[in-house]
């Protein structure tokens, strides 16, 4: 009988745990799911407004320093205008804040015969204006030509004479690929902290059911012997 009884109790211990085990397989993964989908949410949103401010800012950057530079310049003495808006644009352009979690280059193009040659610029990989047709920036309208990727925003802003022709173009780009870094490694800590978090929480709460049988088995056992 005693043998029975032992049987029985370690068979609902079994039972305990199994349901305990999967009861914790479905709670981890629920939370997991539920938080993934937070942060991720969150960091879109983030990024979303991110980009928006980035957006606004090279607008403003670009469009205030193509007032600065003088189409009659450019046209007359392309030489002597390299010289003198080399210095005038890094001041207005450079990337002045390096924990803003952007890249930031500028170059201004001499646009002549159909073509563009450099005249100013911070040299960077991110620069596009003379890797596109000419046919994309340059419209009947003379306005300002912007390309958006995932992480990098290209604005071109034309710049034209007292004649009114267009005589050299403005780029001004900005990558942002850091903060889409930082996003990827802050849901990652997280996830590892939650979920470090739930098999804790688990392990406390399944002590409940997994300490009161093993010391009543303990305790049987200990009497057998005794007896």
């Amino acid at each position: 009988m005693p043998t029975q009884e032992q049987n029985n109790t370690a068979s609902n211990a079994a039972g305990k745990v199994a349901k305990i085990l999967f009861l914790s397989l479905f709670a981890l993964a629920l939370v997991v799911v539920s938080v993934s989908f937070a942060v991720h949410h969150m960091r879109l949103g983030f990024e979303k407004e991110f980009d928006r401010i980035l957006i606004s800012r090279v607008q403003t950057d670009a469009s205030n320093a193509a007032l600065a530079v003088n189409g009659d310049d450019i046209v007359n003495d392309p030489a002597q205008a390299a010289v003198k808006y080399s210095a005038v644009l890094q001041y207005m352009l450079m990337d002045a804040n390096d924990d803003d979690y952007t890249n930031q280059a500028f170059c201004l193009y001499n646009y002549s015969n159909g073509a563009l040659s450099v005249l100013a610029a911070k040299e960077s990989d991110i620069l596009v204006a003379s890797t596109i047709p000419v046919s994309e920036w340059l419209s009947s309208e003379i306005k300002p030509y912007e390309i958006k990727d995932k992480y990098v925003y290209h604005y071109m802003v034309p710049i034209t004479d007292s004649e009114g022709k267009v005589c050299a173009l403005l780029e001004l780009s900005a990558k942002s690929d850091q903060i889409g870094q930082m996003g990827n490694g802050l849901e990652k800590v997280i996830l590892k902290t939650v979920i470090l978090a739930v098999f804790v929480a688990l392990f406390i709460f399944s002590l409940q059911y997994l300490v009161p049988p093993i010391i009543t088995l303990v305790s049987k056992k200990q009497s057998e012997a005794g007896l």
